[in-house]
């Protein structure tokens, strides 16, 4: 197969998705020879068709749902690591947080992300590699490419996978950041960024490839995703009522100049603790530490706008 793929999440942003595609179908299949669609069947299925499309010689893979969607786009195209040079991944933005294509620019309407398929520019970019520990306790790997974090931001996925996200990704995230805080408490961890003993309490630990996570949450804003590094956000131990003054400067990025939060730009950092960390991978639960997490510099193909 040449020409583009896409891959739809039906269920993405509350059904939006499905409708979304339905809507631009017909003109997006024709703008390249070849073209196919699949529609998923259930988690982890975008990696098998993502796989698939590569092997399949496809030149561009799109992602239409949110962030979970490319996430699993991106794990089958690492997958195989000899032909991923040959195709680009794209985010057609149609779910609730889309952060990717936030950071990215990518247009959100129809008319303007077929001009990106049509006209797009094609660069690397970086993603991450995570060594991590599975709730069952087993070790698992896995990618990322917005962001990887635990502490408050892993206890906020938890309560966003149990209570989904009834308000949309922005207001929704909002909302279970406020409850996190209000029963926020910092924890122990063993921190070594590049080998250098980072150690203390902490109340939440982001790992940012890219500038934003949450529906919006500027965390990094002077985040490059091709630079070969990657932006650790740490807050560190402080009153609940300081962490709730400090949450709206997330949105407009300038919680870095606050007493309390720091950041360092790393290539791999070992995260553990003696008490349960959750992790948050591109705004999902999964796992907890210990972990080690790794730069892939260049590891994969981004169409952008």
């Amino acid at each position: 197969m040449t020409g583009n793929f896409f891959i739809i999440n039906p269920a993405a942003g509350h059904g939006r998705a499905g409708k979304f595609w339905e809507g631009i179908k017909d003109r997006a299949l024709r703008l390249a020879p070849a073209s196919g669609f699949a529609v998923t069947g259930g988690p982890a299925h975008a990696a098998e068709l993502a796989k698939e499309a590569v092997l399949g010689g496809a030149e561009k893979i799109l992602a239409v749902g949110g962030d979970g969607t490319f996430c699993e786009a991106l794990e089958g195209v690492l997958a195989v690591p000899a032909e991923r040079r040959r195709a680009a991944l794209g985010a057609f933005p149609a779910g609730s947080g889309c952060d990717l294509a936030r950071h990215l620019g990518c247009p959100r309407d129809a008319e303007g992300l077929l001009a990106m398929l049509a006209r797009g520019t094609v660069r690397p970019m970086d993603a991450g590699r995570l060594q991590y520990t599975r709730e069952d306790g087993t070790p698992g790997v896995r990618h990322f490419i917005n962001i990887a974090a635990f502490g408050l931001a892993g206890d906020v996925a938890h309560q966003i996978k149990e209570m989904g996200k009834p308000l949309g990704g922005t207001v929704s995230y909002a909302v279970s950041s406020l409850l996190s805080i209000a029963g926020a408490r910092a924890k122990e961890l063993r921190l070594k960024a590049d080998g250098r003993d980072i150690s203390g309490r902490y109340h939440l630990g982001v790992l940012a490839n890219t500038s934003s996570m949450g529906g919006g949450m500027l965390v990094a804003p002077g985040a490059k995703d091709d630079d070969g590094l990657m932006d650790l956000v740490l807050v560190a131990d402080m009153s609940r009522l300081a962490l709730a003054r400090k949450f709206p400067l997330l949105y407009k990025g300038t919680h870095l100049a606050s007493p309390g939060v720091s950041l360092v730009s790393l290539r791999r950092l070992e995260a553990d603790s003696d008490e349960t960390v959750y992790l948050n991978i591109d705004g999902e639960a999964d796992g907890r530490l210990p972990a080690v997490f790794e730069v892939l510099p260049r590891a994969v193909n981004i169409l952008t706008p």
